[in-house]
This record gives structure tokens, sequence and C-alpha cells, in this order.
């Protein structure tokens, strides 16, 4: 029996709700013929070569061992990932030596993994009595079959499925596997994986909506999507062409309030011009390892950038620092997490301002005059920063790079540093910013103190030009750390 007899089968998968009406999974239907290389119609093969940009059919003895789907979010891919665990799971053959298979769905956390596992993959062990005849005990995240296959939910840490031989791997969302740390781990993980499928023929399926045109999931979709001699099968995908129920109404709102995400989480389209901005270990040759704060030294000049809030959702931050010769240093982050009484944050901040000689502090055009009162109140003086955010950022750049910048070791502020992206702006001028749902108060204040500090001090010397001749071409990029280059030279 294969997995299209099962979901059809009234006393399989077909007694459930989800497949009562299998009209608005047709193209999900020719998906799984494809992974299991089952026969196609004239009507499935021109869905096949739409959704996978090749010329022709021609799957591999069994299917497939790697396949890629990328879907708009809403299209039924998780519940489909789990479908495909189950009938791997229930139909493996015990192992001669009575090892555990495994059956393993992945996401990016623990609770996204648990909540796809209970909700999909053990509703079929619920609801289906031939299924719950072979499930021998299960706990939290773990069913364990009489066949002594193991149906395993893990977050997305590669170490978790060393040492485990695998009957299919699924992966939920890989364009946004990262560690704690917000470290990519979408290579780490299918790096992972593929050794526990070595042995046992088994099926790696990633089932993700895209994101940046940067990462594995870009790199493999770029490497094999179109390409009839590919090894890895690529299947793209709108959200309304795998899932026609999605309403009208709910469409349209998306492509209203946010034609970006629009493109990436209903149409399935990389996003173009989204990059990691900065390159991560360069970014961790600037941290001072241990150094969580330094206090003030006589003879110091400091400067402070503030990111303030009004208690209700974002932390308020505070960063301080100094210039040591070239190099900007961060001596002092602090972060308030609401819900807080926003005058007694000023109260609080101003305090730890005077520790460090500092009575003018910058940040944002945040609640107008009420934040500039409050710091006045507290005899310190806060000047409406010239800078948005993304300017500010654009300034710290070179000072990462040229390992200028001095980081102080905080989990949370690296962690943001590592969050951030490069956007191009429609108007031509790029944008730095954080990942939707994600925040950057800390990394916010400390990149614009180390600015603040870097200006004054790191300005280039400008060499003085001969008068004579023909003008040189100059050509000037602004910023704190100038350069003006001379045609064919280079000088600061």
């Amino acid at each position: 029996m294969n997995i299209l007899d099962a979901i059809k089968h009234p006393q399989l998968f077909g007694c459930l709700p989800v497949f009562a009406d299998m009209s608005s999974w047709v193209r999900w239907i020719v998906f799984l013929k494809a992974v299991y290389g089952l026969p196609l119609d004239n009507g499935e093969l021109a869905i096949f070569l739409h959704h996978t940009g090749r010329t022709t059919y021609a799957p591999p003895f069994g299917g497939w061992q790697e396949i890629i789907c990328i879907v708009g979010r809403q299209s039924g891919k998780t519940r489909l990932a789990a479908t495909i665990a189950v009938f791997e799971a229930i139909t493996a053959k015990q192992e001669p030596d009575g090892t555990d298979l495994y059956a393993i769905v992945v996401a990016q956390d623990q609770r996204a993994a648990l909540r796809a596992l209970l909700s999909y993959a053990k509703a079929p062990f619920e609801m289906i009595p031939a299924f719950a005849a072979e499930v021998e005990n299960q706990t939290a995240d773990m069913l364990r079959l009489k066949n002594g296959v193991v149906l395993s939910a893990y977050p997305c840490r590669p170490a978790a499925v060393r040492g485990i031989r695998a009957r299919v791997a699924l992966c939920d969302e890989l364009a946004f596997f990262r560690s704690t740390e917000n470290m990519p781990q979408d290579t780490e993980m299918l790096r992972a994986l593929r050794p526990a499928l070595a042995t046992t023929g088994g099926k790696l399926i990633v089932l993700s909506s895209p994101y940046g045109q940067a990462g594995t999931l870009w790199e493999l979709h770029r490497a094999n999507y179109g390409r009839d001699d590919a090894t890895v099968l690529v299947w793209q995908g709108t959200a309304p062409e795998m899932n026609p129920t999605l309403p009208a109404d709910y469409l349209a709102r998306m492509a209203q309030d946010d034609p970006e995400a629009y493109r990436s989480e209903v149409l399935g389209e990389f996003r173009s011009g989204v990059a990691t901005f900065l390159d991560l270990d360069t970014l961790q040759a600037c941290v001072a390892e241990g150094i969580k704060e330094v206090l003030p030294l006589s003879g110091k000049h400091y400067s402070a950038f503030c990111d303030p809030s009004g208690g209700r959702r974002d932390k308020f931050t505070l960063a301080v620092a100094h210039a040591e010769g070239e190099k900007v240093v961060l001596d002092a982050l602090r972060a308030w997490t609401p819900p807080f009484n926003p005058g007694e944050v000023i109260r609080e901040a101003s305090a730890l301002l005077k520790t460090y000689r500092v009575h003018q502090v910058h940040g944002d055009r945040y609640s107008g005059e009420f934040v500039v009162e409050q710091f006045r109140h507290h005899g310190i003086n806060y000047v409406a920063s010239e800078r948005d955010r993304s300017a500010i950022y654009l300034d710290l750049l070179p000072l990462v790079n040229s390992q200028r910048a001095v980081f102080l070791d905080q989990p949370d502020l690296l962690r943001e540093l590592r969050g951030l992206e490069r956007r191009r702006g429609s108007s031509g001028r790029d944008r730095v910013d954080h990942r939707p749902g994600a925040h950057d108060d800390l990394s916010n204040s400390a990149a614009g103190a180390l600015t603040l500090v870097a200006g004054p001090q790191l300005k280039p010397r400008i060499r003085s030009l001969a008068s004579d001749g023909p003008a040189p071409r100059i050509f000037y990029q602004p910023g704190p750390l100038e350069r003006h280059v001379r045609e064919g030279e280079l000088w600061t």
C-alpha cells in the first residue's frame, strides 16, 4: 500500500475529517506522488512541471530521497509533513537487531515541534483504530510503535539527532531555524540529519516558507530548481495554489498590509535584497569576552544613547560608550523590561548617566516632549538624534568590520546584533532592521552610543590636493568613518 492508497482508504487516513474532501488537496496529491515516484496522468504532469520548473518527470525508483518544498504559509504543509511521518512510521518493518528506528519531525523550537506532533501526527493514532492498536507507549514528545519505530519531535538542535537511525526526517520551516543565540542552524541541522538516513534509504523532506536570498534553503533552490538532472527535487508554489480554501479577504488584507511579506509568506517567493547585516565571526571578534560592564574611569569622556519606551511592549534601553584611541568601547548597557513606569525608569537612567559624568543623552524622537521633559527634570539634556535607526547601523558597520568596536559580553545584545538584516530600499537607500517578530532595542542603543563617540574621534585626515592641473574626481561616502578617494588613490 502506498501513501495515496492510505489517504483514500476509509478505515485509514481517509476517515480523518481533513481528508473528507480531497478536492482541495489536488496539488499536494501530485506532490506526494512525485515524492514516492508514483505515475502521473497528463493533468498531474502539468502540475508537476509547473511547480518544479522541470521539463520531464523521471523520478528515481521509489522517488527522490531529498525533497525541498517551498510554499507560503497556511498552505497545509505542516499537516502534510505529519501525515508523511505517520505513514512512514506505521509501515516500517521491525529492524532485524531490534534497535529503534525513528520518524523525525524537526521544527524551530520544542514548542513548535510538539505542536506539530501533538495536533497533527498523534491525531491518526487517536482516531484510527488500526493505528491505535500499533501504539506501544507514548510521552509528551514521543510515540513508540510495536514495530520498533519511534515517532518523535525535535527542536532544531543538531546534537539532538546525532547517533540515531531514521526512516524519514521532516523539517518544518527550515528557513527560520536559528539557535537560542540567534545563530543560523539550517545548514548544521541538515548535516546532522543526512547521516541518520544514510543506512536506511530514508527520505529527507523539507517544507518551508521562504525568506531572504541567503541560507541553505535558498542555496538548495538555486542549485536544484528547474534542473532535470538534479538529485534533489525542489517544489515551489503559492499558498492559494496549494490550499485553495484560503479566504480571499485574508489574501487581500495580507497584500495590502505588507506587500513584501505577502510575496514571501503567501506567494512563496524569496525576498530579494535581504542579507545578514553583520558577519558573525567578525562580530564575535569585537566582543570583550566575560565583560558585562565597565566602571567609569577618571579622565575619560563618555557619550550615551537611549531607546525609550512607554513601558507596555518594548524595552527601555540605555548605552554608554567612550573612545580608546582608535577603538570605541561600550561600557554599560542597561535594559528595563515592561511593564514599568517610564518616569521611574528615566530617573534610574539619569542616575546611571551621572556616574559616567554624562549630562546629555541622544535618542530617537519617541513621545515628543515627554521624554525630554522627564530627563530635564533629572538634570539630563535629551537630544533627538538626527540619524534614524538604519543610518546608525550603517555607521556601525565599518566599526565592526575594522574591529574598532568593542562590545560587552551580553548574550541578549549579541543575539539582537546577529539578527539584524540589510534590505534594499525602494528609494535606493538600504534599510537595516530586525527580522519580523524580533527586537533590536539593545542593539539600537549600543550602536547609537558607539557611533556617537566614533564621530569626533575617527574623522579621516584629508590630504590637500595640488592646485595645478585638472580637478581630480572625488567620490564621497558619508558617515563617521568617511573615506575620500581620488581616482586611482586611497588615503585616510
